[in-house]
């Protein structure tokens, strides 16, 4: 688990209330997992998501960058790679593996919401009539989650400044600090400058 879905695992853990799941092995899948599988035990509401953010300035995915990323992460179709081993030449699909991998959890597939976060998507407008346009043809409905505008506030307003064990809950509850500390004026110092 890298820092950026350990985020997002801690966003689901505090913002939503749900038990949660870190690199699920797929079934049968050669070096593949789902990087968070939640379930809220209140609402009985289950996800399977996904995280793909970067430091690169003014980096996120385009609608069309999307149907890839889902058909990998969601449908288990491997990325076109050249090569005799490859699990594109070999004709590999892990769907039903990721299927498997629900069922195994204690999921149940026809219930499972797909969430897919990156910085923020390009051609907004497009995207809602992508988002169902794939759901009618492979009966996926995935929702696109913004790690900048909505995982990374409501996360920050959802904690406090306590003494968190987590490390990222911790850093975070210290840049809340951070931002109620004001310095003081060059005349109440202490140090005698």
């Amino acid at each position: 688990m890298n820092a950026v879905e350990h985020i997002v695992e801690c966003y689901f853990r505090y913002c939503k209330g749900c038990l949660t799941i870190t690199d699920a092995k797929i079934k049968s899948g050669n070096n593949r997992q789902a990087d968070l599988l939640a379930y809220n035990l209140e609402t009985k509401e289950q996800y399977h998501v996904e995280s793909s953010v970067t430091h690169c300035k003014s980096w996120w995915h385009s609608v069309e960058d999307l149907r890839e990323v889902f058909d990998k992460k969601f449908r288990g179709v491997p990325a076109s790679r050249k090569g005799r081993k490859t699990d594109y030449t070999k004709g590999k699909k892990y769907f039903n593996s990721i299927i498997q991998t629900y069922r195994h959890m204690g999921f149940a597939p026809s219930k499972i919401h797909r969430i897919f976060v990156t910085w923020t998507v390009t051609h907004e407008i497009g995207l809602k009539k992508f988002l169902s346009d794939y759901n009618k043809k492979y009966g996926i409905r995935v929702c696109v989650l913004s790690f900048r505008d909505q995982i990374l506030p409501e996360l920050r307003k959802a904690i406090s400044t306590s003494n968190y064990d987590d490390e990222i809950l911790r850093t975070l509850s210290l840049l809340q600090q951070c931002d109620l500390q004001i310095p003081p004026s060059k005349s109440t110092r202490d140090d005698g400058a």
